[in-house]
């Protein structure tokens, strides 16, 4: 009986288990869609900056620093998502990064950072409506990076896509400094002044559309997280049920066993002497 009694308690904690792990995965699928509606968009910002940027390029001053590259990870804030962020490190040490100034975007990521490598964290956002602020603090990261270590040669994002891991080169924009090949632009102010702007806009909204795509990579891989547990509760749960089944069935053949036992006992005749 104590047997079955701690099945039934087991049972009873997969329901419970089960119907929380449901709840997560509407909302991870709800973040999902969301995450990449928001995506769309802002990619669409991208390009259009883009087709803005291309013919001021060659206004833009020439790269003049030849340090290092900056690298920027972009890991997660939360968990449950797989070996997301252990991934994402071993990308980043195999391509040569570690040994560049970097920023480590995500708590989770943070806290498997090499002590020895030359690196500052920066809070990832949770959502959609955090991304601004983040850009904000990874633009101040870049300059702290800076003054610590010297002029970086380039900045260089490395994050999860459909793909899988791959980096993506964000500064210096291709074409900059180009001036004998310079057209001459009609703007109200200098193209060179007009170029900053413009550039610094499609920055912005480039590192706004990276973490989009990492953090919807991350909710993706959350997703399947959860449909593998609920898979895996689902199944222990039915061979927990079968194995309840086969011990009621037990306790009722032994109930009909006892029971005849009584019954042929109590008909038997009773001799007096």
């Amino acid at each position: 009986m104590s047997e079955r009694r701690h099945i039934e308690e087991r049972l009873a904690l997969f329901d419970e288990l089960s119907g929380i792990l449901g709840a997560m995965r509407s909302f991870a699928l709800v973040a999902l869609h969301r995450n990449r509606q928001h995506e769309a968009a802002q990619q669409e910002a991208v390009n259009t900056l883009e087709t803005i940027l291309h013919p001021l390029l060659a206004f833009l001053p020439p790269q003049a620093a030849k340090g290092e590259d900056l690298w920027l990870l972009l890991g997660s804030s939360r968990g449950f998502c797989g070996n997301f962020n252990e991934s994402l490190l071993a990308y980043w040490q195999a391509s040569g990064g570690q040994s560049c100034p970097t920023i480590a975007l995500g708590e989770r990521l943070v806290a498997r950072m090499p002590a020895t490598a030359r690196w500052i964290p920066v809070a990832n956002a949770s959502g959609h409506t955090e991304i601004s602020s983040t850009t904000d603090r990874i633009l101040l990261a870049i300059r702290d990076l800076q003054t610590r270590y010297g002029p970086a040669s380039g900045l260089v994002a490395c994050l999860h896509d459909t793909g899988g891991l791959r980096t993506r080169r964000l500064l210096p924009f291709p074409g900059t400094g180009a001036t004998a090949e310079a057209v001459p632009i009609l703007t109200n102010e200098p193209a060179a002044q007009v170029a900053a702007g413009v550039a610094e806009q499609y920055l912005y909204h480039q590192l706004l559309w990276l973490q989009l795509r990492s953090l919807g990579m991350e909710n993706h891989l959350r997703l399947q997280q959860m449909e593998n547990a609920l898979q895996h509760l689902n199944e222990t749960g039915t061979a927990l049920q079968r194995q309840r089944n086969r011990m009621r069935q037990e306790d009722i053949i032994e109930e009909i066993e006892l029971m005849a036992r009584v019954n042929a006992n109590a008909r038997k005749p009773s001799w007096s002497h």
